[in-house]
């Protein structure tokens, strides 16, 4: 929200304005991400109508449509339930369809994806002048899809026995609440393990290895060995043996 209304909206609107010339086109298209798709779409699209309304038009049906240099492609959530209900609340709204696209992979087939398991690849540390800096994300939108911030080290749980209460991971408590949460402990639903974020664990005591570091293989593994790994007692790969 604040990119569409500050950003594109406001700093840089004039360089988006001006990428439709008398010899070139350009579109800068945007890409909302995490919440109910429907909602999620109506504001940003109100958000941008409001910020470029200089240039916002009528269609015949008397819906609002933005100036050709700018649209907005909904990619996350999109089926073909989700798609009736995203323009079902445009129109309640008076916004043309023809400011959205939609974007959809595996959910046209079926809902297995990584969203299925929670399983996603998050930067979450950068080095800037060498110093560096914890990078996490957290959409007011989504809670469930929050990351863990810094340096991370997966231990065990007894190496997290001298941290405080307090110390213990806590989501942002809305809006206006602490970007990312705060304190750094994530213990793993069991309680055996903790991931100890934002560069307070013990790297000597990190039960995970590294396999792939700055472009070089440390640790070659076959598939054999890691369908056996991830078996579980009389498993499928285990009985195929």
């Amino acid at each position: 929200f604040r990119a569409c209304k500050d950003y594109w909206g406001g700093k840089l609107k004039d360089l988006i304005k001006g990428r439709i010339t008398a010899d070139k086109f350009g579109r800068l298209v945007v890409r909302p991400d995490s919440g109910d798709p429907a909602t999620i779409v109506t504001q940003v699209l109100k958000i941008l109508l409001e910020q470029f309304k200089e240039d916002v038009t009528e269609t015949a049906t008397g819906h609002k449509l933005l100036p050709d240099y700018i649209r907005v492609i909904q990619g996350d959530g999109v089926d073909w339930e989700s798609i009736p209900k995203i323009l079902e609340k445009l129109d309640e709204e008076k916004i043309a369809a023809d400011n959205i696209g939609f974007g959809s992979g595996g959910s046209l087939l079926q809902k297995l994806n990584r969203d299925t398991f929670k399983c996603a690849f998050k930067c979450a540390e950068i080095v800037v002048n060498g110093q560096a800096r914890d990078v996490f994300k957290d959409p007011i939108t989504d809670k469930g899809k929050a990351s863990k911030k810094g340096r991370l080290t997966l231990q065990k749980a007894e190496d997290a026995a001298h941290f405080s209460e307090e110390d213990k991971y806590k989501p942002r408590a809305g809006e206006n609440g602490v970007p990312g949460g705060t304190g750094f402990l994530h213990y793993s639903p069991c309680g055996t393990y903790v991931t100890i974020a934002s560069g307070k664990g013990d790297p000597n005591k990190d039960v995970l290895e590294f396999v792939y570091r700055n472009g070089e293989l440390l640790k070659d593994q076959s598939l054999e060995e890691i369908r056996k790994r991830a078996d579980i007692p009389d498993g499928p790969f285990t009985a195929a043996a």
